[in-house]
Order: structure tokens, then sequence, then C-alpha cells
């Protein structure tokens, strides 16, 4: 069914978003600018599947700034981004719990 389906895919996004968090504060911490854009894209492409549109921007910009190679406002971008990513996944887990969307 379709929210076999999303339960999959909310897994998976939990795991992924997780891990590529980490990766996204670490390239912000370390300079690694093409690193933040790389791990910024990816979770952008993640967030893209669901109806996110916050979380979306706010990967965007941090795809951006990596890109630029710009680093002003980093911290407040990724506190956007984990606020963002963290209501998503509050989201799903409530959908979850119902066991309907």
């Amino acid at each position: 069914s379709d929210f076999d389906l999303f339960r999959e895919l909310a897994d998976l996004f939990f795991d992924d978003s997780a891990s590529l968090m980490g990766r996204i504060k670490s390239s912000i911490d370390s300079g690694d600018m093409e690193g933040l854009r790389k791990n910024a894209h990816t979770l952008k492409g993640a967030v893209s599947n669901f109806s996110a549109q916050g979380a979306y921007d706010a990967a965007f910009e941090l795809e951006t700034a990596g890109r630029n190679s710009n680093t002003d406002g980093l911290a407040g971008k990724y506190s956007s981004l984990e606020n963002e990513i963290g209501a998503v996944i509050l989201d799903m887990k409530s959908m979850l719990e119902k066991g309907s969307f």
C-alpha cells in the first residue's frame, strides 16, 4: 500500500537525514565548502520526496552557501535546517503512529 511505502521511505529518511546532518555540521566546522554543498544537496533531494518546503529551502540555502564559498551566517542557517528537519521528522512520526496520512 501507499502507506507501507511511506513507512519505508520515512525510515530511510530518518537514517539518511541524521547522517547527512552530521556531515553538514562537520563540513561547516572544518570549512569544507564542497562537502557542505554536496551533503546539503543530497539532503535537499531526500527532503524533496516529502512536501517539506521549509526543510527544502533551508537545505538549498546551505547548498548555495557551499557553492559560493560563503561562510556568512552558516551557524544560523544550520540551526534553521535543524529545526526544519526536526519538524519534518515529528510530522512523519505522528503519521506513522496514527497509521495513516
